[in-house]
């Protein structure tokens, strides 16, 4: 997940643009086509590339009603790649919420010594016996009940 997030490196996003160009796309008319290749690369630098591959793949395929056949103004294009990988950076944090919760349940297993271990376990056995009592005099009731 973490390389999801790994930011692209300025040829990755030259690279995608120029694939983008060569399929017919074109610059908008109020970028300098002169400077556009600049301004493009200095809102792309930085951002992870896993999400600027997908924003630009759905560019290719034609998956931005608005964007069909010129691209989006930096800006623009800058905002949807962040809010492609804010669902990278979500899972991100799941994952690293998921592992601490586990890095603790070992610890605290680790510490435990083989009494409490055993103390625990006859806690819960005598707790599973309470509730199959309580449950086997429950249908002793209803079965007199329907009687």
């Amino acid at each position: 997940m973490k390389a999801a997030l790994e930011p692209a490196a300025s040829y990755q996003s030259d690279l995608m643009l120029t694939k983008l160009i060569e399929r017919g796309f074109v610059v908008p008319d109020s970028i300098d086509p002169d400077m556009a290749p600049e301004l493009y690369a200095e809102v792309l630098c930085g951002k992870p590339i896993a999400a600027m591959r997908r924003v630009f793949e759905n560019l290719r395929l034609g998956r931005y009603e608005r964007y069909r056949s010129f691209l989006p103004k930096p800006a623009e294009l800058s905002a949807m790649i962040d809010e492609a990988a804010r669902h990278d950076r979500e899972m991100l944090v799941l994952e690293r919420e998921r592992q601490k919760a586990m890095e603790e349940r070992r610890r605290l297993t680790r510490q435990m010594s083989e009494e409490e271990r055993e103390r625990r376990r006859k806690k819960a056995a005598a707790v599973r016996a309470m509730l199959a009592n309580a449950a086997a005099a429950r249908m002793v009731k209803e079965e007199a009940d329907e009687h």
